[in-house]
């Protein structure tokens, strides 16, 4: 019986070998595609035999190097001429190519007559790359005008709060940019603290302490903490953070609503 089992689980252990190796090699060679093609399967897998839109993008993405300057760029406002979007999912994949480029410059000239905000978007994500002067003075100039960038300008916010820039940091400090993904979001918290912007005290102690995502609350607090050096060492629940620091930040004069009861 055992050895009838073992020749058995043999035979199907070899033909799943053999079905895997089967549709393997039917996997369509991508690479042999034009662009236009593989676009083309995105909507229509019977174009190139593939239904894998994820291995689609990835091969169109490996060709972004090939394209010139100003088709990347006009890929912010219509994805299909590359092929693959410019957002957090995508991983930024056409401000990463066009930074690797090097010097913005010319980019940063012309978002100030650029008429379409998407493009006036892709061009933030590009210098956002940079850390030179020339890009600083540009981010600062983006949030005193204020021309639409479709996401309320958090990239350049954030950007100048991690030099411990007021202007950036008194952006951030309205709270108006939660709409960030939580692992994004944190990083931007943890900079009241670290750059002592006491203005964000209410944001933290009144909102942040109470968001829904774990990873906020911690990173408040760990701001909290900072702003608050002579803090109990050992809070032992949340709602005992969360009062204590109500009441510290109106102690201080701040108006908070805390959500505490």
């Amino acid at each position: 019986m055992k050895t009838t089992l073992c020749i058995f689980f043999l035979i199907v252990t070899a033909c799943l070998g053999d079905g895997q190796s089967a549709n393997n090699s039917t996997d369509p060679d991508l690479s042999k595609f034009s662009s236009d093609q593989l676009k083309a399967c995105l909507g229509d897998s019977k174009v190139c035999g593939s239904s894998d839109i994820y291995d689609i993008s990835e091969e169109l993405v490996s060709r972004l190097p090939t394209l010139p300057t100003e088709q990347l760029v006009a890929c912010f406002d219509n994805w299909r001429i590359c092929g693959t979007g410019e957002d957090q999912a995508s991983g930024w994949t056409i401000s990463d190519e066009i930074a690797r480029r090097g010097n913005p410059h010319d980019l940063l000239v012309r978002y100030w007559k650029e008429p379409n905000w998407l493009i006036r978007n892709g061009i933030e994500h590009v210098a956002y790359h940079f850390d030179t002067p020339e890009v600083t003075t540009f981010m600062r100039r983006v949030l005193v005008e204020r021309k639409k960038d479709g996401v309320d300008f958090y990239w350049p916010a954030n950007y100048l709060a991690k030099k411990c820039d007021p202007l950036g940091l008194k952006e951030l400090s309205t709270g108006r940019h939660r709409n960030q993904g939580s692992m994004q979001y944190q990083t931007t918290l943890v900079l009241f603290g670290k750059c002592q912007y006491r203005p964000a005290i209410p944001y933290l102690a009144g909102d942040a302490l109470y968001d829904f995502s774990g990873n906020i609350i911690a990173a408040a607090e760990e701001s909290l903490d900072a702003l608050y050096s002579d803090h109990p060492k050992k809070l032992d629940t949340l709602e005992e953070v969360q009062k204590y620091y109500c009441r510290r930040a109106k102690q201080e004069g701040f108006e908070v609503k805390c959500n505490s009861k």
